[in-house]
């Protein structure tokens, strides 16, 4: 889901262009988020009042045109995450996305129409953020320098990569990285393609038991990679799991991955044998990424897995899955939630963000997709569709 090859004549002058963030010299309190602190986020809190059969009975709109388009010397710009304007300090909506260079901040006054505010972070992809405690944390897969844009090589380096998080008082100024996540367990490294952990979605699982206790936060992730023989790259092989005792660790990783390439079920729960609702066989490729929703009665996720059409060309698309734990998922509906058609989704649609605003009773789901799978012809964008209660 990566580069075209223009990126290489490119990449001399993007190396020496100004950006507007920065790592400027913000401290975060290390204090804040200790073992003993109770939740200190509404936005990854439990959902109260609302289950899972809320959610899937959703009416959605549909993803229509493209709202943001990839920045000069990119062909992609991809995986959104975003905060509503009641959280930003600006009063604006504001999103989170990277680019072949690092994770972009976009700003917007209605959450369709967006301005680039230029790079936050170089050499780093993959962004989920969330207001905790009145300060900001963005997590994200932290990469080699300029590893992503050089994958347009013929010939590369193994891939590495870290999830790793900044911390910021107000959208501005970034503290450095720091590591949550390293690819340790054998599950997650390639011999030929490379060590690799990425895509973070942080949530509180309020599995801490009395008032008072220790909670117990997730960082769910992907591991490992596949190689995606049509477009001439990789995509996450594993979807896995760390436990840790707040929102910025220390993590760690559970010993197996909670879902691998070769389970597919059915809304009922049972193997599908990699069939669909319509009896095609499907084969897939990568568990993808997924972003996890705690409800009132388990929970909800949203995995954009990567499998092989009939026809033998590799595809990407928003599966609903349901878990009561958040630890075994399965199938909530046979069909994606969005699938890719004819336009600027044709091949594959990939990550999501999804969040409920109390605001306005809605739900908004910022994703990005692409519509060509070689490196050469497909370009990724980011849209958005809007869920209501029927």
């Amino acid at each position: 889901m990566y580069l075209a090859g223009s990126l290489v004549a490119d990449v001399s002058t993007v190396v020496f262009r100004a950006t507007r963030g920065a790592f400027a010299s913000y401290t975060p309190d290390s204090t804040r988020f200790n073992s003993s602190a109770k939740s200190q986020s509404r936005a990854c809190a439990i959902l109260h009042g609302m289950n899972s059969t809320d959610f899937l009975s959703l009416s959605w709109s549909k993803p229509g045109a493209a709202l943001i388009q990839p920045p000069r010397f990119s062909p992609v710009v991809a995986d959104p995450s975003f905060l509503f304007p009641e959280e930003s300090p600006s009063g604006a909506w504001e999103l989170f996305a990277h680019s072949a260079w690092g994770i972009h901040r976009y700003s917007s006054a209605d959450g369709a129409a967006w301005i680039d505010r230029g790079l936050v972070l170089w050499h780093a992809m993959r962004p989920f953020i969330r207001r905790m405690d009145g300060r900001f944390i963005l997590y994200y897969e932290k990469y080699q320098p300029f590893a992503l844009p050089l994958t347009v090589l013929p010939r590369t380096m193994r891939w590495r990569s870290t999830v790793s998080f900044s911390e910021s008082d107000d959208l501005e100024r970034w503290s450095a990285p720091r590591t949550l996540v390293e690819p340790t367990l054998d599950w997650m490294s390639d011999p030929a393609l490379g060590d690799a952990v990425s895509n973070p979605c942080v949530v509180e699982s309020g599995a801490g038991g009395d008032q008072g206790s220790t909670p117990e936060w997730r960082l769910y992730f992907s591991a490992s990679l596949s190689w995606i023989d049509d477009c001439g790259f990789n995509e996450p092989r594993y979807i896995a799991l760390a436990r840790g005792p707040s929102p910025v660790g220390p993590y760690t990783p559970d010993a197996a991955p909670l879902i691998t390439p070769e389970e597919t079920h059915t809304a009922n729960g049972k193997p599908s044998n990699g069939k669909p609702s319509d009896g095609k066989a499907t084969k897939n490729l990568g568990a993808g990424s997924i972003k996890v929703i705690r409800m009132d009665d388990g929970w909800i996720g949203l995995q954009n897995r990567i499998y092989r059409d009939a026809g033998g060309h590799s595809r990407s698309a928003i599966f609903v899955l349901r878990s009561e734990d958040g630890l075994s998922w399965h199938s909530a509906r046979e069909t994606p939630l969005i699938a890719p058609e004819a336009g600027w989704t044709e091949s594959h649609v990939y990550a999501c963000d999804c969040r409920f605003r109390k605001m306005d009773g809605l739900w908004y789901l910022y994703f990005n997709a692409r519509d060509g799978w070689t490196i050469a012809e497909g370009k990724e964008r980011i849209g958005r569709i809007v869920g209501r209660a029927q």
